[in-house]
């Protein structure tokens, strides 16, 4: 029975729901307010989230901050260097999260419009997979993220003296006395396990939303090779409308009818498709303005933090358990900056074939006022789609970025392996 929880059966309908384990670990984490309480109720849980975040992520990141008091060479700032820019980075992201908390909620409420449900049945297929695709990528880095804490926190056993899991600075010495050294071992290793669930709750968010993105577009293309061919029936809801855009699902489908009784079936068939690839494109272009500063400040920690966590793995005096631990985070951190790569060179391919799709079309039985719309409508989407981030410098989201990333963290890692051989 565990596997049915763990490989659940998606409603097409809700869509939201393949956010559920994100907003379990974001409501307890305090950066999920409720969305239908009153505002002293918000008030009390922004005040506890602001607590957790100062008590483990503020002074953690703070303590490890004060450890560069001691360093002696560069192994020991590639030991902390490489965790403290990971706390920075995430400090940041959670900040720019919880300023656009409402718009991100408003975000996954229009997730589920009506505008966005599937019509017809090879519809349902794209819509599936984006919501599966969403719950195995946040499956994917919890549990890889487990492991790469459980490494961390084991890795000090194998040292002859007591040794913390993260390299930080306390104004107490943790080395004469067992009980200190209990107590801020297990405030490290809860300030790990809340760090690594900010991240993949987070971080998921916008890779979620994105792939349900690319799913709408694939059903947008559905739709376009359906163009004047002949139906069983007539394109309708197969369910009652419900949900809070269902004033704009209401408007779109009277003005396609006007056009159907004006114009003809066929024109209206391509107004729903240029009305529905405008929403989809103001949709995505909402979610990155909402979280492009929190992943191209992501992108560039990245190039630092692998880095330094490849300069850690390749140390003399590295333990099997430092290794793997390395490895693990290695593995978190790359998976990070593909998932973002990844998502957007699928919405610059997927958009790029809409012009196939139209030949799939009825194209040659058209009118010429519906020629015209078709035409109208490939001039849409010639348009290049490319998921940018960044302010100044735009960043664009491809696999051509991811391995432009990962060549220069290993220039850099080169660089500082010749300078510890000087």
């Amino acid at each position: 029975m565990w596997w049915s929880k763990l490989n659940p059966r998606w409603d097409a309908y809700n869509r939201r729901d393949s956010f559920r384990l994100q907003l379990v670990c974001l409501k307890y984490l305090g950066l999920w307010p409720p969305e239908d309480s009153d505002q002293s109720t918000r008030n009390r849980y922004i005040v506890y989230g602001w607590v957790l975040r100062v008590v483990f992520l503020h002074l953690y990141a703070l303590t490890q901050a004060l450890y560069f008091m001691d360093v002696k060479d560069i192994n020991d700032i590639a030991n902390a260097l490489f965790v403290l820019m990971t706390q920075v980075t995430l400090i940041y992201k959670l900040e720019k999260f919880n300023y656009n908390i409402c718009r991100i909620q408003a975000c996954l409420r229009k997730l589920n419009c009506t505008l966005y449900h599937p019509k017809q049945r090879d519809e349902f297929g794209p819509v599936l997979r984006s919501m599966s695709g969403v719950f195995w990528l946040m499956i994917f880095l919890m549990f890889v993220a487990i492991f790469t804490i459980i490494m961390w926190v084991v890795s000090p056993a194998f040292d002859n003296h007591r040794r913390l899991p993260v390299p930080a600075w306390f104004p107490v010495d943790y080395h004469r006395s067992r009980t200190t050294y209990g107590i801020l071992f297990l405030y490290q290793t809860i300030g790990i396990v809340m760090s690594a669930t900010y991240n993949f709750s987070t971080d998921t968010m916008f890779s979620g939303l994105m792939l349900h993105v690319n799913g709408q577009i694939v059903r947008l293309g559905s739709m376009v090779k359906k163009i004047g061919h002949e139906k069983g029936k007539d394109r309708e809801m197969l369910v009652a409308p419900s949900g809070d855009h269902d004033c704009e699902w209401k408007a779109i489908r009277l003005r396609i009818e006007h056009h159907s009784q004006v114009y003809g079936k066929t024109y209206a068939e391509v107004t729903e498709c240029v009305l529905f690839h405008k929403d989809i494109l103001s949709f995505s272009n909402e979610v990155q303005d909402i979280f492009q500063g929190s992943i191209f400040a992501q992108i560039c920690a990245s190039v630092i933090i692998i880095c330094m966590t490849l300069l850690q793995a390749t140390g003399d005096d590295v333990t099997m358990a430092d290794l793997l631990g390395c490895a693990f985070y290695l593995l978190v951190m790359t998976s990070q900056v593909f998932i973002f790569c990844y998502v957007g060179n699928e919405i610059s391919y997927t958009t790029d074939k809409f012009t196939e799709f139209v030949g799939f079309s009825n194209f040659y039985m058209f009118d010429k006022l519906t020629s015209q719309a078709v035409i109208f409508f490939m001039q849409m989407t010639l348009k290049d789609v490319h998921i940018k981030v960044g302010a100044v410098l735009k960043v664009t989201l491809n696999l051509h970025t991811f391995l432009q990333i990962m060549k220069l963290s290993y220039s850099y890692l080169a660089v500082l392996q010749s300078m510890e051989t000087k």
